[in-house]
């Protein structure tokens, strides 16, 4: 791990893309979230969440190294990441799941179907090029058939990190895909808090969002339910 931190952080800080496609290079995994209590929380809300609302079909844009999606029990997954080797490596790690495939993120924007749910898992705050995490979002809310989860800080602030910026991500939303209601916020059970284990604990939180049908749009302005 230490020949890992010396080669990522002993260069200077590129970009967004260059940074993780060194790191997963280097042998590096995708971080504490995709792994142990802080994997385990975000697969038992995923997985309930997929089956409460009978969702068909979901796809995860920056899937990493696929520790976090080996957690999933349900049948159709899409899994898009912007390294070749992680793509590579999942197709192989879970050959023996006909449901399921992966694309490497350019190859996935030509393919122009959405799935019933889009996530993005712990990337958001990752992005920190205003191109990039535009970009981003316009993909993620394009994949969205009918709902569209987030587990992402949703502040603007920089951040000590070179890779780390946070996003209010829910303003972008409010004013480039208004079509995307909240539908419901958890409250973290394991929070990041002064002095507590950063491996263990989370500034991120999940938020649920879906897409208001057209035939729902004239009643837009009606109140909702709130969320949770």
């Amino acid at each position: 791990m230490m020949k890992l931190l010396r080669k990522l952080f002993g260069r200077k800080f590129d970009n967004s893309g260059a940074y993780w496609l060194d790191r997963y290079e280097a042998g590096g995994t995708s971080g504490a979230g995709s792994y142990g209590r802080l994997a385990e929380y975000k697969a038992r809300i995923i997985n309930a969440l997929v089956a409460e609302r009978e969702i068909g079909s979901v796809v995860e844009i920056g899937c990493g190294d696929g520790n976090q999606c080996s957690l999933f029990d349900f049948a159709n997954y899409t899994g898009v990441d912007i390294s070749p080797k992680v793509v590579a490596e999942a197709r192989t790690r879970f050959a023996d799941r006909p449901g399921w495939e992966f694309h490497e993120a350019d190859t996935f924007q030509t393919l122009g179907r959405p799935a019933e749910m889009s996530m993005s898992l712990d990337v958001i705050y990752h992005l920190v090029e205003d191109e990039v995490f535009d970009t981003y979002m316009r993909d993620l809310t394009d994949a969205a058939g009918k709902y569209l989860l987030v587990y992402a800080s949703d502040h603007d602030a920089p951040a000590r990190s070179p890779h780390v910026r946070h996003r209010a991500y829910s303003d972008w939303l409010a004013a480039n895909a208004p079509e995307f209601e909240l539908l419901q916020t958890w409250e973290h059970e394991f929070p990041m808090t002064s002095g507590g284990d950063k491996k263990e604990t989370s500034f991120a939180f999940f938020r649920l969002f879906g897409r208001i049908e057209a035939e729902d749009k004239s009643n837009a302005g009606a109140p909702t339910g709130q969320p949770s």
